[in-house]
This record gives C-alpha cells, structure tokens and sequence, in this order.
C-alpha cells in the first residue's frame, strides 16, 4: 500500500478504492507536471519582457536621445518642428518703457545741437547728404 497524499488521513486513504486512488495519484501528478511548466514559461516570459525592453529601447535611439551622430539617424526620422512664432518682431514691443536715461523736457532745454558724421565710422567713405 501506498502512504496516502499530503492533506489525507490514513484511515481516508485505506477506505478509498484502488481506481480512485490510482486516477487520483495520476491526476496529482499531472498537476506538478503543469506547476513545473508554468514556472518555466513565467521564467521565459520574464526573459523575454526584458529582451523586448532592450530592443525598443535600441530602436528608439536617435541622436537627439543619444550619443549617435545625426547622420546615424536614417531616412525615417524626422526633425521635431518649429513652434510658431507670436507674430511680433523681435525686440522691445509697442509701449514698452525704453531703459536708457530720461530726457529732460523741451521747456526746460535751453539750446538743440545737431551733430552730423562726416564719414561712415564703419568703412569710413565721405558722407555727403543735405545738412
């Protein structure tokens, strides 16, 4: 006689019927064969979830996220766009305070200068316009 399964008094298993216990032995045993299995392909799948990481990881390199020169980037990749601009120029805009010193008012100047450059202070030609 057999020594009776985990879980399974000896006074159970002796009054259980031979072909019961044998299908019931064999389908215990078929039950470990499945719990091996199943804890090899959760290894293989762990396996392969990393692998697939590493590879699209691979894939989505370019050169802006890596190392790689530009020209490693492929026909494929596409520069990201330029944001639109605002439409107004560049600069100081339309009422804003201007930073330089004040200027006195005109009642209080007591006489105007003009002054005039007598040549270009870049490549030096003669300036001749209306004076």
């Amino acid at each position: 006689m057999t020594t009776p399964p985990a879980g399974i008094s000896e006074a159970d298993w002796a009054s259980t019927p031979v072909g019961v216990r044998a299908g019931f032995l064999e389908v215990l045993a078929q039950l470990q064969r499945q719990q091996q299995e199943n804890d090899q392909l959760r290894a293989q799948l762990t396996d392969l979830a990393t692998e697939l990481a590493s590879l699209r990881e691979r894939i989505g390199r370019n050169s802006r996220n890596s190392s790689k020169p530009p020209s490693s980037d492929g026909t494929g990749f596409k520069p990201p766009t330029r944001c639109k601009g605002t439409g107004r120029k560049r600069g100081g805009q339309q009422g804003h305070p201007g930073a330089g010193p004040e200027l006195l008012p005109i009642a209080r100047v007591d006489e105007v200068l003009e002054h005039h450059p007598d040549a270009c202070r870049r490549c030096g030609t003669l300036l001749q316009g209306a004076s």
